[in-house]
């Protein structure tokens, strides 16, 4: 064998050895003496490492045809090594540089939740797959046309090969156009029994971890052709809702009597609405009768004339105390409603917002608010309905 391409080979495995062992070590050691922090991002990402191996391929490249002729039957395999070798370090040396923008991308404010992991890996998926088609081309001794030519003929095989990667890439993409969905977002899909949190969004899939604790893997596609409920709303609005209904016994609905309105005129927050109600109603009777009237004499003959119920004083009640709290959302719904009646009471449905979206602190609204309805229906003259 050539003794000149001996020495060339052993001081490209020489170069190689320092690239491994030496250079990553010194730029480190470099990238701490200085205060900015991107040097030190180049040399953990292996950015600094694999432009290095550039080094070694160069020099083979450049001495391969000082020591060997070109018409040598050597010189053409060392030529194919050189490219091949050339192509393997550019798609490492890219593949680093997409990493150092994806680090800055998933710590930018404005971009760190959009779904770019995806992206970044379908570049790197083009990568390979240039760099395949250009290491095919260096070992078979064929055109990266015709390989692209025969490729196009087995299209169809490739199609189903790389199905899901294909989707995934077109979902990936229309997730990030659309903003459909975004790391952090808190989603729930019936279908695959998942609700919680998205922690990461790759090529092919999105990763979901549950509030069990347990981890759901969704193919990208998936999200894309069904549907799936994303609750990033509700936490940009500031108000999770509260949706929850009281089942009344419908024996205990009755009017209420003179003294049990005087008895509730005592409570302050439910004042204004009784007495907005007892002077309609005296309005209404003195309108008809032409006369003047007591409010006493409301109670007679019942059924000839508005009255005061207990479960409706009691609904409006209900509204003026989640007025009065601090944990509800003023500004969006609030209401008390009377849904129609069921075999187990007659629900009396309660829709707020509480104005703080933390699932414990929620839930811990949800139950006060119901704790204190719940007690103060006796003093209304109701009951919740319990199956005997």
């Amino acid at each position: 064998m050539n003794v000149e391409l001996l020495i060339l080979i052993a001081v490209v495995v020489v170069l190689l050895l320092l690239c491994a062992f030496a250079v990553t070590p010194f730029a480190r050691w470099i990238a701490q003496k200085t205060p900015t922090k991107f040097d030190d991002l180049l040399v953990d990402l292996h950015v600094v490492s694999r432009v290095a191996h550039l080094l070694p391929v160069t020099v083979f490249s450049i001495g391969l045809p000082e020591v060997l002729e070109k018409s040598y039957w050597l010189y053409d395999y060392c030529e194919r090594i050189t490219n091949v070798w050339f192509v393997l370090v550019a798609f490492s040396i890219g593949c680093a540089i997409l990493d150092v923008f994806e680090h800055f991308n998933d710590r930018n404010p404005k971009t760190q939740a959009k779904p770019m992991h995806g992206i970044f890996q379908a570049i790197k998926l083009a990568l390979f797959c240039v760099g395949a088609i250009l290491v095919t081309s260096q070992v078979s001794g064929k055109s990266p046309i015709l390989i692209l030519s025969a490729l196009g003929a087995a299209a169809t095989v490739l199609m189903l090969i790389f199905r899901d990667s294909i989707l995934g890439v077109v979902s990936g993409v229309q997730i990030n156009m659309s903003d459909l969905l975004r790391k952090g977002d808190w989603i729930e899909i019936e279908r695959h029994h998942t609700d919680g949190t998205v922690i990461d969004i790759t090529l092919t899939s999105v990763k979901v971890r549950n509030w069990d604790k347990t981890i759901s893997v969704i193919p990208a596609y998936d999200l894309i052709t069904n549907s799936f409920k994303n609750w990033r709303g509700m936490q940009e609005a500031g108000g999770r809702r509260i949706k929850r209904s009281l089942f009344i016994d419908v024996h205990s609905v009755r009017f209420l009597k003179e003294s049990e309105i005087e008895k509730l005129m005592d409570i302050e927050i439910l004042r204004p609405y009784l007495e907005e109600k007892l002077q309609e109603l005296k309005n209404e009777k003195c309108a008809e009768n032409d006369a003047y009237c007591d409010i006493s004499t409301l109670d007679a003959k019942k059924l000839n004339m508005r009255h005061l119920t207990n479960i409706g004083t009691f609904r409006a009640y209900c509204s003026a105390y989640l007025r009065t709290r601090k944990t509800i959302a003023q500004n969006m719904t609030l209401m008390t409603r009377q849904l129609a009646p069921t075999p187990t009471g007659l629900p009396l449905e309660i829709y707020a917002f509480a104005n703080d979206i933390r699932w414990e602190v929620y839930e811990g609204i949800q139950s006060d608010i119901f704790d204190h309805l719940i007690a103060a229906m006796p003093e209304f003259g109701l009951k919740m309905y319990q199956r005997e």
